[in-house]
C-alpha cells in the first residue's frame, strides 16, 4: 500500500507491533516508577519505625531504671526510719542517755525526719514525673 505521494504505508502488523513495543516500554517505565516510588516510601517508613522502636527501647530501660531506683530509695527511707526507730527504743529503755544533752535528741529525730520528707519531695518530683 501507499498514500498519494506515492510512499508506502505500514501495514497493519507493523502498527500493531510499533504500538505494542511502545505500550509495553509505557508500562515498564510506570512499573519502574511505581517500584522507586514504593521504595522510597518504604524507606522512609522503615526509618520512622527504627525511631520508634529506639524511643520504645528508650522508654522500657528508663522505666526499668526508675524501678530500681524506687526500691533503692524505699531502702534508704526504711533505714532511716529504722534509725529513727531505734534511737527512741534506746532512749526510751534507758539504755541511752541524753539528760546532758537535752536538744540533741529532738535535733536527731527532726533532722532524720526532715531527710525523709525531703527524699520523699525529691522522688515525686523527679522519678515520677510524666514521659513523652
Amino acid at each position: 500500500m501507499s498514500d498519494a505521494d506515492g510512499e508506502k504505508l505500514p501495514s497493519v502488523g507493523e502498527l500493531k507491533a510499533k504500538i505494542a513495543a511502545q505500550t509495553g516500554s509505557l508500562i515498564a517505565d510506570q512499573a519502574i516508577r511505581a517500584e522507586v516510588e514504593f521504595a522510597r516510601r518504604f524507606d522512609r517508613q522503615a526509618i520512622v519505625g527504627q525511631e520508634e522502636y529506639e524511643h520504645l527501647r528508650g522508654l522500657r530501660g528508663h522505666y526499668k531504671h526508675k524501678g530500681l531506683w524506687s526500691y533503692f530509695i524505699a531502702a534508704l527511707m526504711a533505714a532511716m526510719i529504722g534509725f529513727q526507730c531505734y534511737l527512741l527504743k534506746q532512749v526510751g529503755l534507758g539504755l541511752w542517755d541524753f539528760s546532758q544533752y537535752t536538744w540533741l535528741l529532738p535535733a536527731l529525730l527532726v533532722q532524720n525526719l526532715a531527710r525523709v520528707i525531703a527524699l520523699a519531695v525529691v522522688v515525686v518530683k523527679s522519678l515520677f514525673k510524666d514521659m513523652k
